[in-house]
């Protein structure tokens, strides 16, 4: 007699479970760790100023007024806000239907929308991309009709960007700091991580008259970063209370502070040193105090009421943003590495 198995009948009911699981990452670690304030004007402006160096300072005694000493005027940035959108449009009929993992299709797709425009934001402030005016203006990927906020990488002055890339990695000639120069990296090198090189940006932060708190990298790079301060002996590997052996290197103390080491996903999803999508590759490492950092807001993350066109639900997100680089000088970078430590 003939099995009468499974798949020779019908009415059998799906098994599919009532979740949703989702992988990705969503966090945005640099984003987390500067702060807000209110922008007015798609244009947001800041001023930054220095001291003049020490000179030798010995006067005769009744010397007359001279007014040798001339004022020096203020330096005036600004970056240009961003627009950030996120669109869905679900038909009437998909919200009807009885769906597995939500009740609501538009609801679960516009937080899911929300989340991927933080990471948007995420990957534009980790950036290479200089400010554009949305004029159509070139970047360093073709013209752009929207405006271009400049990106972290952009607003280091080259004096404060390590070029690992280079045959011997020095900083690179005096320029930029201003927003308006992209970030362009050199020819793939061949040159690793080293503690020569965190050594080297956190003295040049120093003697600008910053203070680098945080050091943030691609996961590789952060890998390569524990081998490193494990191997030069300057860690110690201590016992929790559950008796684990804590392996990674989160603060490094440097003869210039200490510093937190961050790993940040978004600086890892390039491919070495393209900079054709606008992030600079895993090879960058930047090393700033967020105090100095903070994001402008024109307009907060907001849902915008689009409502119903034809028998579909619409809904859009919308953010309007700008990175605010206090004083460049109080930054540095690492760029260029060249193949990773396992």
């Amino acid at each position: 007699m003939a099995i009468f198995k499974t798949e020779d009948t019908k009415g059998k009911k799906e098994d599919l479970a009532s979740f949703i699981s989702m992988i990705t990452r969503d966090e945005t670690p640099f984003l987390s760790s500067i702060g807000t304030k209110k922008a007015t004007s798609v244009y947001h402006e800041w001023q930054t100023d220095s001291l003049a160096a020490p000179v030798a300072n010995a006067k005769a005694e009744g010397l007359d007024f001279s007014a040798a000493d001339t004022p020096t005027s203020t330096t005036r940035l600004g970056n240009y806000s961003q627009i950030l959108i996120k669109e869905i449009k679900i038909s009437k009929t998909l919200d009807s239907v009885s769906k597995a993992g939500r009740n609501s299709e538009f609801a679960y797709q516009m937080k899911k929308k929300g989340t991927e425009l933080k990471r948007d934001l995420e990957h534009a402030l980790v950036g290479t991309r200089q400010i554009t005016n949305g004029s159509g203006t070139a970047d360093t990927v073709g013209d752009n009709t929207g405006r271009n906020m400049g990106g972290y990488q952009s607003w280091i002055p080259k004096e404060n960007n390590w070029d690992a890339s280079a045959g011997t990695p020095a900083f690179q000639a005096a320029a930029g700091g201003d927003g308006k120069t992209a970030h362009t990296a050199g020819t793939a090198g061949t040159h690793t991580l080293a503690l020569t090189d965190v050594d080297e940006v956190m003295q040049r932060v120093y003697e600008e008259g910053g203070k680098a708190t945080v050091m943030m990298m691609s996961p590789s790079n952060k890998r390569s970063f524990s081998t490193l301060a494990q191997g030069a002996g300057n860690t110690r590997r201590n016992l929790d209370e559950k008796g684990s052996i804590r392996q990674s290197v989160e603060l490094y103390e440097s003869d210039f502070g200490v510093v937190k080491v961050v790993p940040n996903y978004i600086q890892g999803l390039a491919n070495g040193l393209d900079i054709s999508d606008g992030v600079g590759g895993a090879t960058d490492v930047l090393v700033y105090d967020p105090s100095w950092w903070s994001m402008a807001n024109l307009r907060a993350l907001q849902t915008a009421d689009v409502g119903q066109k034809g028998d579909s639900t619409v809904g859009m997100i919308v953010e309007e943003t700008t990175l605010e680089c206090r004083n460049p000088h109080g930054s540095a970078m690492i760029s260029g590495l060249g193949v990773l430590v396992a």
